[in-house]
């Protein structure tokens, strides 16, 4: 696979839940970034059916990268952890596929 669509560089931000402003709003926040290769494709038609049924609109993408990365978790008041590729921003939404050493998650690209 990686002959055809090569892994390429990403900056990873873990997310580790909202940070209190000094107006006493709060933002996401996120621990320093993580330097990985990584493989963004297309999404699957069953990934694109997946994303309609939960209503998650926008540019979506895969990204299979090593490690595990998070989408959104509520109970641990986490928000989803971003990816930078190149000049584009991922946030992650979904995580279809998680592994002891590798992940696959759905990310929908951030506007700035």
């Amino acid at each position: 696979m990686s002959a055809v669509n090569p892994r390429v560089e990403a900056q990873i931000y873990r997310s580790i839940g909202p940070i209190k402003n000094p107006d006493y709003s709060t933002s996401p926040g996120f621990a320093p970034p993580v330097t990985m290769m990584v493989q963004k494709q297309a999404l699957s038609q069953a990934d694109i059916r997946h994303m309609d049924n939960m209503n998650i609109q926008g540019v979506l993408v895969s990204i299979w990268t090593d490690g595990n990365w998070c989408g959104i978790n509520r109970d641990r008041q986490q928000g989803g952890d971003k990816f930078v590729i190149g000049n584009e921003t991922w946030l992650v939404v979904d995580v279809p596929e998680i592994w002891p050493d590798w992940t696959r998650v759905i990310a929908c690209q951030q506007l700035t």
